[in-house]
């Protein structure tokens, strides 16, 4: 784990990083620097990334950047009322917004490290499981995501049905 992973002061590479994610959002959207969304888009990104999230698929797909494209690809399945999974729905109970932050950054990062759609009953079983770890103690992020990580790599794809 690099020294920064938990503090809010970023190093000289990890700004060029945010900016060439930054960069690549702003014009994959066809904004300017000067629009209001681009200031919020930046912060956002810095949000993120201080929160624990360094890949760059990861960083667009948690500021809603690829939302747009997932809604024309799965437009048929939207119509029928498929709703994305939410983490502060699947916990039913009271979290500090730091730690529904936390838990839906590791449901985040995990759908798109296992290329999980966030809408389906897979989607909605792995946030249970990582509601579950966390009302049994998980509470690191790096350990909360290992171990969905661990369970979506044991568990069977096939035993899940398609959801589209």
């Amino acid at each position: 784990m690099s020294p920064t992973t938990h503090s809010k002061v970023l190093l000289p590479h990890e700004i060029n990083q945010i900016e060439q994610i930054f960069v690549d959002v702003l014009r994959g959207l066809g904004l300017s620097r000067n629009f209001e969304a681009a200031e919020a888009i930046g912060r956002r990104i810095i949000s993120c990334y201080q929160g624990g999230t360094r890949e760059s698929g990861a960083l667009k797909h948690m500021i809603g950047y690829y939302k747009s494209a997932a809604v024309e690809e799965n437009a048929d399945s939207l119509t029928r009322g498929t709703r994305e999974v939410s983490i502060q729905e699947i916990t039913g109970q009271p979290l500090s917004p730091d730690e529904l932050d936390m838990l839906q950054r590791t449901f985040d990062r995990a759908c798109i490290w296992c290329r999980i759609p966030r809408s389906g009953k897979r989607a909605e079983s792995l946030a249970r499981h990582i509601a579950n770890q966390f009302r049994n103690g998980v509470s690191d992020e790096a350990a909360l995501f290992d171990n969905a990580m661990w369970r979506e790599q044991t568990s069977r794809s096939s035993f899940y049905q398609s959801d589209a």
